[in-house]
């Protein structure tokens, strides 16, 4: 199924949903159906993207929601995104997942009731979508790249980086993918020399898939952009000792998950009394709103009487509240 729910120009960032529904159809019928296809060919289950520079996280959802929708034909396979950036406030509102209304404008209502809550003036993610992103702080340039990956999205980031630099970051991404993995960039950016790496599928959009690369055939100068075998060997040892710290983390996640199950409990609790508070309070605290707006009009008779009357319905509206609580 494909999302005819993006519109706008093809330049697009990281801070908005996917606003071209000709991305957005690309994306499904070009990247994703080629993965899934590899997917059931090999008797893989799981689908792992990566967005490098997530900032806000609408580039993240949107690649979320594009995939869902697909899967929706493919209830055998799951999918898994890592979104990363450096700024750590960015990741937090990311993480939250709250965004307000006016950055849903070109998003269909149906899409947008399907995956997100609507909250006041405000939607958040659903939690359906919510859990299966992982959203953490990340340099590119320094910290080691997630690993086993179909897709790799880091659009309008390495031009910040010297050539040099650029070229180890591809090359690394370049390691960090499966077989014919996909690497989107940004409208300016290219995989300059290491084009050997990389088949263009779209110049347009700028999407690469991965070719398979003998290093010994490869120059000096490539070749050092690459992790070497003893880099390797020794990734390897490290992963042996960090398995026990990987369990402890197990172990962790699933107190976590027993802990937010509890807290959800609590929440629906304490929903329940503050609907039933709210209906309660629901008259007194209109008659309260129309005294408060009497009173900030000039020229309205009887403020004194006015003021007097809001004076009472407060205190009887604070011994409401105070009786309210102490029930509890």
């Amino acid at each position: 199924m494909v999302v005819q729910n993006f519109e706008g120009n093809i330049t697009v960032s990281a801070e908005e949903f996917l606003p071209n529904n000709e991305l957005a159809t690309y994306i499904q019928e070009n990247v994703i159906s080629r993965i899934v296809k590899e997917k059931q060919e090999n008797e893989r289950e799981e689908i792992r993207l990566w967005v490098a520079g997530c900032s806000t996280g609408q580039e993240v959802y949107s690649l979320a929601i594009l995939l869902n929708e697909y899967l929706e034909a493919h209830p055998e396979l799951e999918f898994k995104i890592y979104a990363t950036d450096l700024d750590k406030d960015s990741i937090r509102i990311a993480s939250a997942g709250i965004y307000p209304k006016h950055a849903f404008e070109n998003v269909l209502p149906d899409i947008q009731n399907k995956y997100f809550d609507k909250k006041d003036d405000f939607y958040v993610v659903n939690k359906e979508i919510r859990k299966r992103i992982i959203f953490a702080p990340h340099n590119i340039a320094k910290d080691p790249m997630f690993q086993n990956l179909d897709f790799i999205s880091c659009r309008n980031v390495i031009n910040y980086f010297m050539p040099l630099q650029q070229q180890k970051i591809i090359s690394m991404f370049h390691g960090a993918l499966n077989h014919n993995g996909y690497l989107f960039l940004g409208k300016s950016e290219t995989v300059g020399e290491s084009k050997k790496y990389f088949s263009v599928v779209s110049n347009k959009w700028k999407f690469y898939r991965k070719l398979k690369v003998d290093l010994h055939q490869a120059s000096a100068h490539e070749a050092a952009l690459h992790t070497s075998r003893d880099e390797l060997q020794q990734v390897n040892m490290d992963q042996l000792k960090l398995k026990p710290l990987q369990l402890q983390l197990s172990a962790a996640e699933s107190e976590l998950r027993k802990a937010n199950a509890e807290l959800d409990d609590l929440k629906r609790t304490h929903h329940k009394k503050m609907e039933k508070l709210r209906g309660e309070l629901a008259e007194p605290t209109l008659f309260i709103t129309g005294l408060l707006d009497l009173l900030e009009k000039e020229d309205v008779p009887f403020k004194s009487e006015y003021a007097k009357a809001l004076q009472s319905e407060m205190g009887k509206l604070g011994n409401a509240l105070q009786e309210f609580y102490l029930k509890q």
